[in-house]
């Protein structure tokens, strides 16, 4: 057991070959949109089978940064619970929420929606068409708060995948107040497996939210307004995406603390299942047999639960292993953890610049073309990406380290083996 006065989880670790998924994640939502908007004609390119079996599939993207913050997020809440720690702070975990989506954000809305004409603005209910959001304060605001998947006039406004940065941003707020109601439940437990159903508590409330309002999609769906589409693009409808890297989160501090011992062959089966979930959500889609919507939405499951094997097998180690396993060393390469670091700029810019350089007559047409055009895309959108996180990202994310708070855990824990050299090799 941890002394109450401990840290769960200090606050300067680093998990080997998270920054790789995230430039994985990213970068499936770059090539996405690319193919979606970059062909003068503004129809996605046909690739032959890439466009039948690959391509559509990239938004899985958006569920993979779902699940990341699923379990990196609650990892500190769910440690406290099962450590019996002290509990993180609450103002320090918003202010650092606070600098990390919010100067970034703002910087990219304010190009793209006041300087150049390149956000999406509402002309009617049905039509989007780029233009300056500064012609429309109301909405201007909506996305400023983000807010505009709530706003009527404001859906879909904006920068286009920053819906689900929307989305991220109340699963920020909402995320203490699971906190707290695992601390609730960890209250009555007296024993290590008690307090781990204490933590598992949030993870069945907040899968069962997304369950509840895919349901009420489904009874909304044929109305005509606003509401279905706004449901659509809620929390509520996205929650239980959240939910299966919380469970993960929980799993993976149970293994550091050896209350728990994954098999020897877990990672091949794990493996396996991953390959199997992919190979059928692409054969399945491809006949037309997996809804996109319903209750139970077996595309958004088996994508989720694919997302959150991969995510297990780079972040799941064996705590007597001394070096981590070839998929966590992949995704530590410098060029990865460079994309992965800036993933956030580069989620925020590419969608607006493919979007005006098409508009603009920027873009080549054919097969060939789209390839170009991801090139092109690539070189101004990591241009941008490099100098958003140099001189807003860094700047804001240094504020962090000005914690009291921190300075002193820093300093108490200074010396201290990160998580990444654990895996140095033995002399």
């Amino acid at each position: 057991m941890a002394p109450a006065s401990a840290d769960p989880v200090p606050a300067a670790s680093r998990l080997a070959g998270v920054e790789g998924l995230r430039a994985l994640a990213a970068s499936s939502i770059v090539v996405y949109h690319c193919w979606r908007y970059s062909a003068p004609g503004g129809t996605a390119v046909e690739l032959g089978l890439l466009s039948r079996f690959v391509l559509p599939h990239l938004p899985v993207g958006v569920t993979l940064f779902f699940t990341l913050s699923g379990f990196l997020l609650y990892r500190p809440l769910a440690a406290s619970v099962l450590r019996q720690a002290r509990r993180p702070s609450v103002r320090r975990y918003l202010r650092n929420r606070a600098l990390r989506i919010l100067p970034a954000y703002w910087t990219v809305l304010l190009v793209i929606g006041v300087l150049l004409p390149a956000a999406l603005v509402r002309r009617s209910p049905t039509a989007l068409e780029l233009g300056r959001l500064i012609d429309q304060p109301g909405v201007l605001l909506s996305n400023a708060v983000l807010l505009q998947n709530y706003v009527p006039g404001a859906l879909e406004t904006g920068i286009g995948p920053a819906w689900s940065l929307a989305i991220e941003m109340v699963f920020y707020l909402v995320l203490p107040l699971l906190g707290w109601l695992a601390m609730v439940c960890a209250r009555r437990a007296t024993t290590p497996s008690g307090r781990t159903w204490a933590t598992l508590v949030p993870v069945g409330v907040i899968f069962l939210i997304g369950l509840m309002h895919k349901a009420i999609f489904s009874w909304l769906a044929a109305s005509s307004g606003y509401w279905p589409a706004m449901l659509a693009r809620s929390f509520a409808y996205h929650a239980d995406l959240f939910a299966f890297g919380m469970a993960l989160a929980v799993l993976g501090i149970s293994l550091e603390d050896g209350r728990v011992r994954l098999p020897v062959w877990w990672r091949k089966a794990a493996g396996a299942t991953l390959g199997l979930m992919v190979l059928l959500t692409v054969l399945l889609s491809d006949r037309g047999l997996l809804p996109a919507w319903g209750v139970l939405n077996p595309y958004q499951r088996m994508t989720a639960l694919s997302c959150a094997l991969l995510l297990a097998l780079v972040v799941l180690h064996d705590p007597e292993l001394t070096t981590p396993p070839r998929l966590t060393r992949l995704l530590d390469a410098r060029i990865l953890v460079a994309v992965g670091l800036a993933s956030y700029s580069l989620f925020l810019w590419h969608e607006p610049i493919v979007r005006l350089l098409q508009r603009e007559h920027l873009t080549v047409g054919g097969a060939g073309g789209f390839w170009v055009n991801l090139a092109v895309l690539g070189l101004i959108c990591g241009g941008l990406s490099a100098l958003t996180y140099r001189w807003v990202e860094r700047p804001a994310l240094s504020r962090k380290a000005r914690d009291p708070e921190r300075r002193m855990h820093d300093r108490g824990t200074a010396g201290m083996p990160s998580t990444a050299a654990k895996y140095r090799r033995s002399p």
